[in-house]
């Protein structure tokens, strides 16, 4: 049987790769071999995912240690050339967009080895962004180009890749809320912590992103205070939100908030039972985006930019950036259906963000290898 290998890194990664390994696996015609990448503290693929999808213990994991980008990248090119060597796959399958993406199609490449890739021709048009600069160039190895959306195709034919290497198959992070929404129909967590649905914000920190430094991190406390007086804040702490509030003195500020509720991370399941149930959305990075526009919750992202368009063009999120007084304006404005209301409604969820990625790719796949 051909063997294909999926390779990916972080969690955004990992969110492509689940749904892809269990297609593979149920078609058949396929042996799918996982190869995940991740630093030594940090678990290579949740439980829940494992679970949910199948994936077992066999697969591959190369070890990150806490080094610099290039140091990891080095790390994962020289982790990856002999489990290719060993397995001997047809094609490897490169999920997300980090150091682990890359180095995967890097090695691949070197090998001869034909790299396709997931979520293919996302760009945020910021090449100070670390993952945009791992994108175009993952872009450039690929030999087949798997799009969420359309702004993928539209980038990768503007860039110059044939037009006959790029399939739309729908976003495979979707595949992955379908199936994990069955599980969370059953989980009680917002019951749990007091919680009615829709008479919570729900805010998503990532402490290594623009909140790092003290000023924004203040200006992130000031925002909260406010919207803690119209509904109640929900923050699940993500790994290192909790020392970063620490670090610059202001955890016991964050904690002395009336209204604002602090947690552990959920994992993903109950984090997605956690949006369902929320009023809307409140992000500085682009997870759960798309989760949001399917499940129609009103995001607003304090980014500039965002590599995802179609949650934006038709979907239920707003680039907000750092303005305080415009962020809660439109908070408001959500709560009570003020002047800007209408722009966190989406009119339909995006093409092919039904669930079906996975099959799609797989019976694309069984067609040109």
């Amino acid at each position: 049987m051909k063997k294909l290998l999926l390779a990916a890194g972080g969690k955004p990664g990992a969110l492509l790769l689940a749904p892809l390994y269990n297609a593979l696996k149920k078609n058949g015609i396929f042996k799918p071999v996982a190869v995940f990448a991740a630093a030594q503290s940090a678990e290579p693929l949740s439980r829940e995912l494992a679970t949910c999808f199948g994936i077992g213990e066999a697969g591959h994991t190369i070890t990150l240690g806490e080094d610099s980008p290039g140091q990891q990248l080095a790390a994962v090119i020289t982790g990856m050339e002999p489990i290719i060597a060993r397995e001997q796959p047809v094609l490897v399958m490169v999920c997300g967009s980090d150091n682990a993406a890359l180095g995967a199609a890097l090695a691949a490449t070197k090998l001869g080895v034909p790299v396709a890739v997931a979520d293919a021709g996302l760009r945020c048009h910021d090449r100070s962004d670390a993952d945009e600069i791992n994108r175009i160039l993952i872009d450039s190895i690929a030999d087949l180009h798997f799009i969420s959306e359309h702004s993928g195709e539209y980038n990768l034919i503007n860039e110059g890749v044939a037009d006959e290497k790029v399939f739309f198959s729908g976003n495979l992070s979707i595949d992955t809320l379908a199936v994990l929404m069955e599980q969370a129909e059953r989980d009680t967590i917002a019951a749990e912590l007091g919680l009615q649905p829709k008479k919570y914000a729900l805010v998503l920190l990532n402490p290594a992103g623009a909140i790092a430094a003290r000023e924004p991190l203040e200006m992130t406390l000031r925002l909260l205070k406010k919207m803690s007086g119209l509904t109640t804040v929900l923050v699940p702490l993500a790994a290192g939100l909790d020392e970063l509030m620490k670090q610059h003195k202001l955890d016991k500020a964050f904690g002395g908030v009336e209204g604002l509720v602090m947690i552990a991370h959920p994992g993903h399941a109950g984090l997605l039972t956690l949006l369902r149930d929320s009023v809307l959305l409140i992000t500085d990075s682009e997870e759960l985006q798309a989760e949001s526009t399917v499940m129609n919750v009103p995001c607003l992202t304090m980014m500039d930019n965002t590599a995802r368009p179609a949650t934006i063009e038709i979907g239920t999120n707003v680039l907000v950036g750092v303005d305080e007084e415009d962020i809660m304006s439109r908070i408001h404005d959500i709560l009570h259906s003020g002047e800007h209301a209408h722009s966190s409604k989406r009119n339909k969820i995006p093409e092919k963000w039904d669930g079906a990625a996975a099959s799609r790719i797989v019976e694309v796949l069984g067609r040109v290898l």
